[in-house]
């Protein structure tokens, strides 16, 4: 896991102004909406998703292409930092709590150095679980408990661990098409929902997710795919390319509305406030949850399956 000389890759330059550029687009149309309001623009639903994705967007690149103890350091403030919003929203007791926390480093070594091993964490995960209760004798709520820390590590810790995978199998390019996939979709989700939405998909976990609004989705994964596709492993043809915009805009709106869904359960309007006037880390990468694996899955078959 030695650091890499990002101006040594040649996917770095190009994606720097990749990014560069959908940011600067995004600013711009702040200004115009807002009519050159800058603070009133900011301070706006769109305004908060773009200072939260500026704010995440050079880590994720330094992530990527610097990687070694940099890429580490960043992975794994990432995943105690989400586990932790998780634990506070929901709820997770102390011994659960550091059940979760426990399996964070566990699960960032296997899939860096073990990856063939990374399928058996899901059932070793439910074995250690088991001994929580027995070694403390916490048995309240144990149900409850045991859903709790369960769910908690193959929704958030075991699924973004696929993105160490992601980037093992097909190279930067294919991890940086995913993130900027998500915050394009998440960006232009928002963008047609406001503008024609009138039909939502689940009143009762997010009044404001139209099925309209999954146009935007797609056409946010459109463009990422497209913008990326210099980047895109060989092997992946066309329909391939399609299906891709498929499973990041479909990805997308299904990790957002599982996001809120669990929050409104839980009675929470946000997952944390690491974020200036936007919440928590998790808020803008709920997305992710779903993507990440999904991506995985598709070009690991895509890629490695028919040569076995």
């Amino acid at each position: 896991m030695g650091m890499e000389n990002p101006l040594a890759n040649p996917l770095f330059l190009p994606s720097l102004k990749i990014v560069a550029g959908v940011l600067a687009v995004g600013f711009l149309l702040i200004l115009f909406v807002s009519r050159k309001d800058l603070k009133a623009g900011l301070t706006g639903e769109y305004g908060k998703r773009l200072i939260g994705w500026m704010i995440v967007t050079p880590l994720f690149l330094i992530a990527t292409f610097v990687g070694g103890i940099v890429a580490a350091a960043i992975l794994l403030f990432f995943f105690y930092r989400i586990t932790l919003e998780y634990v506070r929203v929901v709820g997770v007791e102390r011994p659960y709590a550091l059940y979760l926390y426990t399996l964070v480093p566990i699960t960032f070594v296997t899939a860096a150095f073990f990856p063939s091993l990374y399928f058996t964490l899901p059932a070793g995960s439910i074995l250690l679980l088991s001994l929580v209760p027995l070694l403390t004798g916490r048995i309240e709520n144990l149900y409850l408990q045991l859903s709790f820390a369960g769910r908690g590590y193959l929704y958030l810790v075991w699924s973004v661990g696929h993105l160490i995978l992601i980037r093992q199998l097909g190279g930067a390019g294919l991890v940086m098409l995913a993130g900027v996939g998500v915050a394009m979709s998440d960006a232009m989700q928002y963008t047609i929902g406001k503008l024609m939405g009138k039909h939502v998909i689940s009143p009762r976990v997010n009044p404001r997710k139209a099925w309209e609004g999954l146009l935007g989705d797609f056409l946010g994964a459109g463009m990422a795919v497209a913008l990326f596709d210099f980047a895109i492993p060989e092997g992946f043809w066309l329909p391939h390319k399609i299906a891709l915009v498929v499973i990041i805009g479909l990805g997308a709106a299904w990790g957002d509305l599982i996001s809120s869904m669990i929050k409104r359960v839980a009675g929470a309007k946000d997952w944390g406030d690491i974020i200036p006037g936007h919440g928590g880390l998790l808020d803008r990468a709920n997305s992710m949850v779903v993507v990440i694996p999904l991506i995985y899955y598709f070009s690991f078959l895509l890629l490695e399956y028919p040569t076995r």
